[in-house]
């Protein structure tokens, strides 16, 4: 038998939602309060973004992307607000209050804000999947539709939620909310692959752009890997237990890791300029060999220098500069009264 809970007196209602939440209050309740930390902590690290970005980027930015950006930031701003306005009246206003816990208007309202932001966001990827695909029509108009399914799915589950009184009576917005789930969660994937597929397919065989697409590819693995995950993560935990309240810490960062992934994606840029004006200056003019294929030929120099020293000899002299007569008495101190000739010339004479 159906439990009225329109009918229910607060009293009434009280006791069955501490009923639900008594158990294990901690896994009940701390996904709800985490979720609001995290997300604060969020919103600081989009404003250090913003900042860097304003710095460095803006002066040469499109005027779309401004003003896409300004929306990011104070759509982040504002969804942090709401998130501590839930935190408030959750857990100071009506503190030791339990069937707060069950009212249904912050978790109507999460989905529908959230793609207040995402879903401008991933129109930014999905520009930038059209392009880098060689402005493939087709996979412009199968993305279009599959963001056209997530609000379908948004809307039908706020249209099924609005009249539900209680949180305990959400089973029937359950399919609705997989579904918008699954739908998100494979416009990610698309996004995803198609923006890598594209990078792939401009390798050109010269190693320093072959470079730089790698390194492109790992930035958008990484900042489409936070959102993914996170989604993933919400669908799973739904399909297992759908009563549980960690989904709700998933459904309050999904909106910041949306925010967060798309300014590092615009920072990421300034990055690689620096590094790509350091490296290009040390590296030597890529050179094309006699093949189909584009390829590198690479010519390394080594240069050593050596140092000889050694002393240089004396010339000889010339025969006109020899001493004839090596063997010139010293006419200083003469002794003529003894033999110091070396020759003897002064010897004695010999009688005969």
């Amino acid at each position: 038998m159906s439990v009225d809970f329109n009918k229910l007196s607060p009293e009434e209602l009280e006791g069955i939602a501490k009923t639900a939440f008594s158990n294990d209050i901690g896994l009940q309740l701390g996904p709800l309060l985490l979720g609001c930390i995290f997300d604060f902590m969020l919103c600081g690290v989009v404003i250090q973004q913003f900042q860097s970005w304003w710095s460095y980027c803006k002066p040469t930015e499109r005027k779309p992307i401004v003003y896409l950006t300004s929306y990011a930031l104070v759509h982040a701003i504002a969804w942090s607000g709401m998130v501590v306005g839930y935190a408030l009246h959750n857990f100071v206003y009506n503190f030791g209050v339990f069937r707060v816990f069950l009212e249904m208007p912050y978790f109507t309202a999460f989905p529908v804000v959230g793609m207040a932001s995402s879903t401008l966001i991933q129109g930014f990827y999905i520009e930038r999947s059209y392009r880098l695909n060689n402005r493939n029509r087709f996979l412009l108009s199968f993305l279009i539709i599959c963001v056209l399914g997530e609000w379908t799915a948004a809307i039908i589950l706020l249209v099924k939620v609005t009249s539900v009184a209680s949180l305990l009576q959400a089973t029937e917005g359950v399919p609705h909310t997989r579904a918008w789930q699954c739908m998100t969660l494979g416009t990610d994937l698309v996004i995803t692959a198609s923006i890598g597929w594209g990078l792939w397919c401009a390798k050109t065989g010269w190693s320093h752009t072959d470079a730089l697409v790698k390194k492109l590819i790992l930035v958008t693995l990484e900042t489409q890997l936070g959102p993914t995950l996170l989604m993933a993560a919400f669908t799973i935990e739904l399909s297992i237990k759908p009563d549980s309240t960690i989904g709700v810490f998933f459904d309050i960062l999904i909106p910041k890791a949306y925010t967060v992934g798309y300014l590092a994606i615009l920072n990421t840029r300034v990055h690689l300029k620096r590094r790509d004006q350091t490296t290009s200056a040390s590296k030597d003019a890529p050179q094309l060999l006699g093949s189909g294929r584009l390829q590198q030929a690479t010519v390394h120099v080594e240069t050593d220098t050596y140092v000889e020293t050694y002393q240089v000899k004396e010339p000889a002299q010339g025969l006109n500069r020899l001493d004839e007569h090596p063997y010139a008495e010293s006419i200083e101190n003469l002794d003529y009264t003894s033999n110091l000739s070396k020759q003897n010339l002064n010897k004695p004479t010999q009688a005969f």
